[in-house]
Parts: C-alpha cells; sequence; structure tokens
C-alpha cells in the first residue's frame, strides 16, 4: 500500500490532500489505484510504474490533480 505517496508530494499538495496516518494514507492510495485504473490487490510496484506514466504526462497530471482534489 501506498509506497509511492512520497513521490508524489506536489500532486497531493497540489490536490490539497494531506494524508496523517495509515488510514488516510490508504484512502489516498486507493483514489490514485481508481483513477489510473489498476485494482486495490494490484502490486505497489506496478500501481507506481503506471502512476509515474501518469505523471510523465501534462494532461494526465492535471487530471490526477483535479479529480484527487474533488474527491
Amino acid at each position: 500500500m501506498s509506497c509511492y505517496l512520497r513521490h508524489m508530494k506536489e500532486v497531493l499538495e497540489a490536490a490539497d490532500l494531506h494524508p496523517e496516518d495509515k488510514k488516510e494514507r490508504k484512502e489516498v492510495d486507493l483514489a490514485i489505484r481508481e483513477l489510473v485504473g489498476m485494482k486495490p490487490e494490484d502490486r505497489c510496484n506496478v500501481v507506481w510504474k503506471e502512476v509515474k506514466v501518469w505523471l510523465q504526462d501534462e494532461d494526465k497530471n492535471n487530471q490526477l490533480t483535479a479529480e484527487l482534489k474533488a474527491a
């Protein structure tokens, strides 16, 4: 779970998300997984690989930030 959240500080700050405990990080992790089309049971490294693709694409990065903010 959420092995990649530490690499997403900019996106989380832009979405005004500040997960502080394990429960909040899990909620953010599940939201990100859903947004990028991954399943809750997918391994963290597989999810991170897909998230990196989204972060490197400006449109997808903006979409991810906007949808996290709206969630």
